[in-house]
């Protein structure tokens, strides 16, 4: 009996040592939140953040590592009967890109403005025209926009370049290249191209590709009145010529 009991403790006893071991294997893997970031990090390649949805989807940890390091969100038409739920999960938010198929964006301009968002970058290319009632509303609470991509739209006028200068006066970047309509109207255009670069004082990068009728003047005005101005980006711009380019420069 005796050596049955003294069996039975040491069977006790080593049971207990082996059913410990996890506890101290897991506590030895532990990494803080701050770690896996970033390991996460070192993992992006550059594919639009796909890479954060596969991790996501590992652990509800992950799913909570990976929420604060989304920065940028394309908007299409799926995603429209969900923005609040993203705009609460991603937080940190700083860039959004409109597709094309996004329909009413006035709208949705209107609808995300109410959002505690500090958005510095937005994308509204492929348009038919500037959704000017919606930036109007977007930026009377969203006054953090420092880049603004218009390129590409069906049309775009003097009265836009007007009101892209009243509502978004801290731009730094600003892109209006390669518009899909070319209009008769162009010494309308390049009166509020001027108007324009009046007002953006902090401007530092501005695309106007493809706006073959921008000529020598307006280039000057550009660097004249945009003192912190570093690149003009003017590819198909035939109306600019040597002369114009050096008596631009600073």
């Amino acid at each position: 009996m005796k050596k049955q009991r003294q069996q039975s403790v040491a069977s006790r006893n080593t049971r207990t040592r082996f059913s410990s071991q996890p506890k101290r294997t897991t506590a030895a893997f532990y990494l803080p939140d701050e770690c896996w970031q970033l390991v996460f990090k070192f993992l992006n390649n550059g594919d639009d953040n796909r890479y954060l949805k596969t991790l996501s989807l590992v652990s509800k940890q992950f799913l909570s590592i990976t929420n604060p390091l989304l920065f940028s969100l394309i908007i299409d038409h799926r995603l429209l009967s969900f923005l609040p739920r993203l705009f609460h999960r991603f937080t940190n938010l700083t860039s959004l890109v409109f597709a094309r198929n996004c329909l009413d964006i006035d709208k949705l301009l209107s609808e995300i403005s109410c959002f505690p968002l500090n958005l510095t970058s937005l994308d509204i290319s492929n348009q038919p025209t500037i959704p000017a009632i919606g930036l109007r509303a977007f930026s009377q609470n969203i006054t953090t926009l420092t880049s603004l991509t218009c390129s590409k739209m069906d049309s775009i006028n003097s009265n836009d370049l007007l009101l892209i200068a009243e509502c978004f006066p801290l731009l730094e970047e600003l892109n209006l290249g390669y518009p899909r309509n070319k209009f008769k109207d162009h010494s309308n255009f390049l009166n509020g191209l001027e108007t324009l670069s009046l007002a953006l004082s902090k401007l530092t990068r501005i695309n106007l590709s493809d706006h073959y009728y921008i000529n020598d003047i307006s280039l000057v005005h550009l660097f004249k009145n945009c003192k912190l101005l570093q690149e003009v980006i003017m590819f198909e711009c035939d109306g600019i010529t040597k002369a114009g380019i050096f008596f631009s420069s600073p």
